[in-house]
């Protein structure tokens, strides 16, 4: 046990290269006072180890010693023998005999939905010893049902994404433009913006130097979500079936779900297309945001609508053409909104023409964003474009309405006369 603790330790043989720091670490790093767990939760290499890392960079900037920080990564293949709650004490015993043997320890459990009651271990060590714990977990139900059964108001959950655009751009070695430049960007911005819509956002995929590294990279990333986030998990029998359903949820990103449709696809039951659409979305492939009603029947009836949670893994394993462009870019705002908003409280709504998301707070939809990516000196787009945005405020009067655009049109007089709302450029909306 000490030998494999060495290895993943910084007063051990692993230096835990921090890397380049993220957006988040500093917000996360202000709830270290309290007593209460730290769970990160998000996609598989999305940066959760990595966050970990910073956090112990921060630590140790504080005056806390190595030795007083114990990690564990539990996708560890020697720790095969230890992923059980005896096993996780015996870990912990060892750390205590071995390492440190007194006074506020730090731990931090990566990946650890691998140990079945692991929150049971938690909650008890975090109650009865002078302790800070962090995990980190690659399952939004799993993580969050756990959580929420034996940790309400003693743990605080943070979400790591794949790279911000921001983020994006300090990894590329880019100055981060000032956020309101009411001019277009330079073109290394718009070159930017072009990678990472194809790229994505993950950090291993922004670093790669080669296109064929950053396509075999996303295969494994695929690959690995697939089988060992779903099909190890809830014990799928036909994993083929699951992986060509997987590719046609990325395939429709923008699209409308019907779960009745996706059954006739695969000749599978609804429940099932259903359940295994669930499974993908809780692996953080997907998001489906529902439709807006205050009624859940209402909302029951309306298909879903499905986003990629990152651009680079979709763009991969689907098929694409150049008709895929405006929804693309409506789930890159999507991602970047639920950030803002949280997905509890994004929806789409439709009526004649369709919105392509509603902002709700306290029951009240505030905001209405529609996302363009054509010509908008195009008379005829501009209309068709606005009619969804112009019928939705018929219904709700107060809502502000928010064009996004892609490109900034030259000539600005048709569409002030048409949209009394805000407009935002694309990139301008990411650096926000």
């Amino acid at each position: 046990m000490l030998e494999i603790l060495l290895k993943w330790n910084r007063w051990g043989e692993n230096p835990l290269e921090s890397g380049i720091p993220r957006n988040i670490t500093p917000k996360i790093f202000s709830y270290c006072k309290g007593k209460e767990v730290i769970a990160l939760i998000g996609p598989r290499r999305a940066g959760k180890s990595t966050v970990l890392y910073q956090i112990m960079d921060n630590l140790e900037a504080a005056g806390i010693a190595e030795e007083a920080m114990l990690h564990i990564n539990f996708e560890e293949p020697k720790l095969g023998p230890y992923l059980t709650l005896e096993g996780l004490d015996q870990l912990y015993d060892c750390y205590r005999e071995h390492i440190f043997p007194e006074g506020k320890a730090y731990l931090f459990l990566d990946e650890i939905q691998n140990i079945l009651g692991w929150e049971k271990w938690v909650r008890a060590r975090s109650e009865t010893e002078e302790i800070k714990i962090f995990v980190t977990g690659s399952s939004a139900k799993l993580m969050s049902r756990e959580i929420a059964t034996l940790l309400t108001g003693r743990h605080f959950s943070f979400e790591i994404t794949p790279l911000e655009f921001s983020e994006f751009l300090t990894f590329k070695n880019i100055p981060v433009p000032k956020r309101r430049l009411p001019t277009n960007p330079s073109a290394k911005i718009k070159h930017a913006l072009n990678v990472y819509l194809k790229w994505g956002g993950f950090p291993a995929v922004v670093l790669a130097k080669t296109g064929a590294i950053k396509e075999k990279i996303l295969a494994e990333y695929f690959s690995d979500i697939l089988f060992k986030d779903i099909v190890l998990r809830h014990a799928i029998r036909d994993a083929n079936q699951l992986q060509n359903l997987a590719i046609h949820l990325f395939s429709q990103t923008g699209k409308l779900l019907s779960f009745q449709r996706i059954a006739n696809t695969f000749q599978i039951s609804t429940d099932m297309a259903m359940e295994y659409s669930r499974y993908i979305e809780e692996a953080f492939m997907v998001e489906l945001i529902p439709y807006y009603s205050l009624k859940a029947a209402i909302r029951n009836r309306h298909p879903h609508k499905i986003h990629a949670v990152d651009l680079g893994l979709r763009n991969c394993v689907s098929l694409t053409n150049s008709e895929d462009e405006g929804r693309i870019v409506e789930s890159l705002v999507y991602n970047h909104l639920r950030k803002r908003y949280g997905d509890d409280n994004i929806f789409y709504w439709s009526g004649k023409n369709e919105v392509d998301f509603v902002i709700k707070e306290k029951n009240s939809i505030t905001e209405l964003w529609q996302v363009v990516t054509g010509n908008l000196e195009d008379e005829a787009l501009l209309k068709r474009e606005l009619q969804g945005l112009q019928e939705a405020l018929a219904i709700f009067p107060r809502a502000k309405a928010i064009l996004v655009v892609k490109t900034m049109p030259k000539k600005g007089d048709a569409l002030k006369s048409q949209f009394k709302g805000t407009l935002r450029a694309l990139w301008q909306l990411l650096l926000e």
